[in-house]
């Protein structure tokens, strides 16, 4: 348990602050999707080279949490946080002076690097501050705050995009980062303390890493945490092309279907946490996985409709069913991690981002001629997580003495 004490104000003030760092990556992914159009033209670009900055964000995101991860455990949560907020408002400030696509892919995996810190040491703050379903309770409070930026991003990159163009849209994510930044500095407290950190980062790392995906229950929860995930960058990916190229909606009208979607994630987020109530994350996952992978398959089977709505509605219930479903999935890996939160968190990350690389490349090479490639981009991932779950990690992970509540 945790040695550091925070008043309910200041222990608010702390989740909102990790809420806001936790919001870069769907800052920096969905508030430019209806963008991906005009930065391909005004760059003489093909539309999935666009695609692809995408996923090579997804891919940096992936790298910077296997980086970051183990200087916390070293260096302390605060300091490594400090400096990524600093990388991913410089690199923000940068890319929309930049006028060729290869230079703009490339330094949106280097902004990617300065995004991941939010979200590793996010995770690691809640698993040093809280246990059992007080964890889950504000981990999925982080997960809610998150869904603000699907929600709300898209709409405001639309609005940016007509009124100054695309670029506009990536200094407003440096002014955001740099609200984020001042508040960080002002309200995280330093929550791995001088005699809990590990000597020699990466070295003390890579064994921490081999120890921990050497152990069944982690690599299981976090192999699930990320499948779960990964649907919702399917979705991201593949929504400008079927909302505007498939449906036609314009730029305004895809940013408002895509919040309508996204608004599944806080409606089922507030029924997570009542259900954290009254059961355990493991039995919410056994519950709801199904419903997930139903959901999904419904979806797949609808991809060739004509009907936006009919569409929209198994996607809104999949989409509802990752927020749902992840924060207790992480929580539970989390508090597999034991001494090594920052390690553990980075491991997480990175098979999430790695996973949510892979699904999201093939969504992009997929094309945007039909809803196939994103339906697929969830059906997969959701039925790949609930085989798993109730094969393995179903009878692995409650045995654990972290997890009695």
């Amino acid at each position: 348990m945790s040695q550091i004490s925070l008043s309910s104000s200041r222990a608010f003030a702390v989740t909102a602050t990790l809420g806001l760092l936790s919001l870069f990556p769907p800052l920096a992914t969905d508030m430019y999707l209806a963008a991906l159009g005009d930065l391909a033209t005004s760059m003489d670009a093909t539309h999935t080279a666009a695609e692809l900055s995408l996923s090579l964000f997804f891919l940096g995101l992936c790298f910077g949490q296997i980086l970051i991860g183990p200087l916390t455990d070293t260096y302390g949560r605060k300091g490594p946080l400090l400096i990524g907020t600093v990388l991913f408002t410089v690199t923000s400030l940068v890319l929309p002076l930049l006028s060729d696509i290869a230079w703009f892919n490339a330094l949106r995996f280097i902004q990617a690097i300065g995004a991941s810190a939010g979200m590793v040491v996010g995770r690691a703050m809640v698993k040093d501050l809280y246990e059992g379903r007080k964890a889950a309770k504000v981990m999925t409070v982080l997960v809610m705050l998150l869904t603000l930026g699907p929600i709300a991003s898209p709409t405001l990159g639309s609005l940016l995009l007509e009124a100054f163009g695309w670029r506009s849209i990536f200094a407003t994510m440096a002014l955001i980062s740099l609200v984020a930044l001042v508040l960080s500095v002002i309200t995280l407290p330093e929550t791995l303390p001088a005699e809990g950190r590990q000597p020699r980062p990466f070295r003390t790392g890579a064994k921490t890493a081999k120890r921990l995906l050497s152990e069944r229950g982690f690599l299981i929860m976090a192999l699930v945490a990320g499948l779960i995930q990964s649907g919702m960058f399917a979705f991201i990916t593949g929504s400008s092309g079927v909302f505007q190229g498939i449906f036609g909606l314009s730029s305004i009208g895809f940013g408002l279907m895509f919040a309508a979607i996204a608004t599944a994630l806080i409606i089922f987020g507030r029924i997570n946490g009542m259900l954290l109530n009254h059961y355990s994350p493991e039995q919410i996952l056994t519950a709801v996985l199904p419903l997930f992978f139903a959901s999904t398959l419904v979806l797949a089977l609808l991809s060739q409709t004509s009907s936006l709505l009919v569409f929209a509605i198994p996607l809104w219930i999949s989409i509802g069913c990752v927020g749902l479903l992840s924060a207790n999935a992480m929580s539970i890996a989390m508090s597999l991690t034991e001494k090594a939160a920052g390690m553990g968190s980075a491991l997480l990350g990175a098979i999430q981002f790695a996973l949510a690389f892979a699904v999201s490349t093939s969504v992009a090479i997929g094309g945007a001629g039909t809803a196939l490639p994103m339906s697929l981009g969830l059906v997969v991932p959701a039925g790949l997580a609930t085989v798993l779950f109730f094969a393995a990690g179903r009878f692995t992970v409650p045995s654990s003495p972290r997890l009695t509540f």
